[in-house]
């Protein structure tokens, strides 16, 4: 069966064109030959919509989700199906984000540590190399290493410093997102006649 999906705004509106409602949440099927892009990748609407959210700067309260199907899809109830259908995928997507936060506080929590031990040692040997202590290499080997292990120490805290500050930046603003869908209004509206191709 036919679907078609895209997402634009326009005139605060959101607009998201597909065969079916429940290829707002569902992917169709694959078809490079389709007029729209949703069939074209294979993709839900919906995702179109968070991506396209994604990439504006800023989300307007005033939005309106409005979906178009055609005539013959519509059913009574179904755009207070639709909205239920959404304010619940939102909330999971929410609760899913928060897990995906605290795994990743606790990943960057022991990737510090480990890191700062690594440093640790790092520094340590640095300090031996660059010391008198070692006679048996020439100078130039022991600055080589002393500086060598001083640089690899400190670049084994730049993953800790990404997990802790940088991998939450996407999931953040995916929960912006869906919050922001989750209080959307929506509504559903014929699309019209196909178009015909050719």
């Amino acid at each position: 069966m036919n679907s078609a999906s895209e997402a634009g705004t326009e005139n605060q509106e959101l607009v998201v064109r597909v065969g079916e409602i429940s290829h707002l949440f569902t992917a169709p099927d694959t078809d490079p030959l389709a007029q729209h892009e949703g069939e074209v990748m294979g993709e839900p609407a919906l995702l179109r919509v968070v991506r396209r959210l994604l990439a504006a700067r800023k989300m307007d309260n005033n939005v309106k989700l409005v979906v178009l199907l055609p005539v013959d899809k519509i059913e009574p109830g179904m755009a207070e199906r639709a909205r239920a259908a959404l304010t619940r995928y939102c909330t999971l997507k929410l609760e899913d984000n928060d897990a995906q936060l605290r795994i990743t506080r606790r990943e960057a929590a022991r990737l510090l540590l480990r890191g700062l031990l690594i440093l640790a040692v790092c520094v340590a040997l640095s300090s031996l190399f660059r010391s008198e202590v070692i006679t048996f290499l020439p100078p130039f080997l022991r600055n080589t290493l002393g500086e060598g292990f001083n640089v690899i120490g400190w670049v084994m805290l730049w993953r800790p410093v990404e997990a802790y500050f940088f991998d939450p930046l996407p999931i953040r603003k995916s929960s912006a997102v869906h919050r922001f869908l989750s209080s959307v209004r929506l509504e559903i509206r014929s699309q019209g006649p196909p178009v015909n191709q050719q």
